[in-house]
């Protein structure tokens, strides 16, 4: 028997409706830089030109430490939403403390925010800690959540967004920083008077996508996105990064024919690093407890009808939530839950596993204590949350889908 899973996105449901700088060019592309460093013993700029982004990464990191501003700007016809990452970076120690907020204009669309999980009220930043492989996330309660690489299975599973927050490039990831280390320029850079490079490369444009929101990128995995994008990087005289700038007009075509991010018009990202090697990772202040994420979380289909929680928890969503009682501090509230078992002959299964689910959360929706959805926004909705898994027979035309779905609304 064949099976499949895909994870259902949560999907809100309205009732009644459904709801750089150019210079000189160089000469050749492996003339090398005496003033460039040597972390792999040879300099920067005297690699093959393929070779020389890899470096210039090695080289950064042998700074020791930097401080970096990482942005995305999503476009819309009612203004440009916002969200900035600003932090400190020891490379030696593999640690990093990080700020991440977003801005979103008034007439951003509300769907759209929603879709990228960016809040239309202004909030205070989110703050990370990382240590090697692990990743903390202070709550605003103050104290630290602390997700640890070295938890269950199914733990470490559904909490990847956090953790995968512990870079690859460097102590911090999903920035510009994890796409510039693997790409192969093909073209001389431009060269300045400051001794500054400026490389125009062109990467996987899937490199790109994996920098966006977690539910965003996941959503992209069926978008026709075209085979490479360009972006621009700048190095220092000693090799080391300073800029770079992704444009995603290419990508965003392909993503809103998929029908995501239908309200974006455009989409950059940019990353900048300054301070290298002068640069000191605060520690958690004295008195601020931490515990351990796996233990004082739960995941949403763990809380029982009736019940809230809170998901200032660092992971963007609802993979895991705090139990908390309902009141100020609550940020959904879980009204039903669904197990579907369903066998469909001749039709096309996809999909249909969590299509019933919102059918019958609906109708838990209108038929459970008013006290539980009354404050549900925006009023009026619901939302759903599963894993729908298809298994195809090796003959016959008949196929079941199974899955567990929590039904629940937002409360802010």
């Amino acid at each position: 028997m064949r099976t499949r899973t895909r994870r259902a996105a949560a999907a809100a449901v309205l009732l009644p409706l459904l709801a750089a700088a150019v210079g000189c060019q160089t000469s050749g592309a492996g003339e090398p830089d005496a003033k460039a460093p040597s972390p792999t013993g040879k300099p920067v700029f005297g690699e093959k030109l393929a070779d020389q982004l890899n470096a210039a990464s090695r080289a950064t990191e042998a700074a020791g430490s930097a401080r970096f501003t990482a942005t995305l700007t999503f476009g819309s016809a009612g203004g440009g939403a916002v969200q900035t990452t600003t932090g400190v970076l020891d490379y030696a120690k593999d640690a990093a403390r990080v700020e991440r907020s977003s801005e979103v204009p008034r007439g951003f669309p509300e769907e759209t925010a929603a879709e990228l999980g960016l809040p239309l009220a202004a909030r205070a930043p989110q703050v990370f800690a990382v240590d090697k492989n692990d990743v903390s996330y202070r709550t605003d309660r103050g104290t630290w959540l602390r997700y640890e690489a070295s938890g269950s299975k199914e733990f470490t599973d559904s909490v990847g967004a956090v953790l995968k927050l512990a870079g690859d490039a460097g102590p911090w990831g999903g920035t510009l920083a994890d796409v510039v280390r693997h790409a192969d320029p093909e073209r001389a850079p431009a060269t300045d008077a400051d001794g500054r490079r400026t490389y125009r490369v062109d990467v996987p444009s899937r490199n790109l996508t994996d920098l966006l929101p977690g539910g965003i990128a996941f959503a992209t995995r069926d978008a026709d996105v075209p085979g490479e994008a360009p972006i621009t990087v700048v190095v220092d005289k000693d090799g080391r990064l300073l800029s770079a700038e992704a444009d995603y007009a290419p990508l965003l075509r392909g993503l809103r024919g998929a029908g995501v991010l239908a309200g974006v018009t455009s989409l950059r990202a940019a990353y900048t690093l300054t301070g290298h090697g002068g640069q000191t990772v605060p520690a958690v202040p004295a008195g601020e407890r931490t515990e351990d994420a796996e233990r004082v979380t739960k995941t949403l289909g763990e809380v029982k009808p009736g019940a809230c929680a809170s998901t200032d928890t660092g992971l963007g969503g609802v993979a895991r939530v705090l139990p908390v009682a309902c009141g100020e501090s609550a940020d959904v509230r879980v009204f039903g839950r669904q197990r579907i078992d369903e066998t469909y002959r001749d039709k096309d299964p996809q999909g249909r596993g969590r299509a019933l689910a919102v059918k019958r959360c609906g109708k838990d929706f209108a038929s459970v204590p008013a006290a539980w959805t009354k404050d549900a926004r925006p009023a009026g909705t619901y939302l759903v949350d599963g894993t729908e898994t298809v298994s195809y027979g090796y003959t016959g035309p008949e196929a079941t889908v199974t899955g567990d779905f929590t039904c629940y609304v937002t409360l802010r």
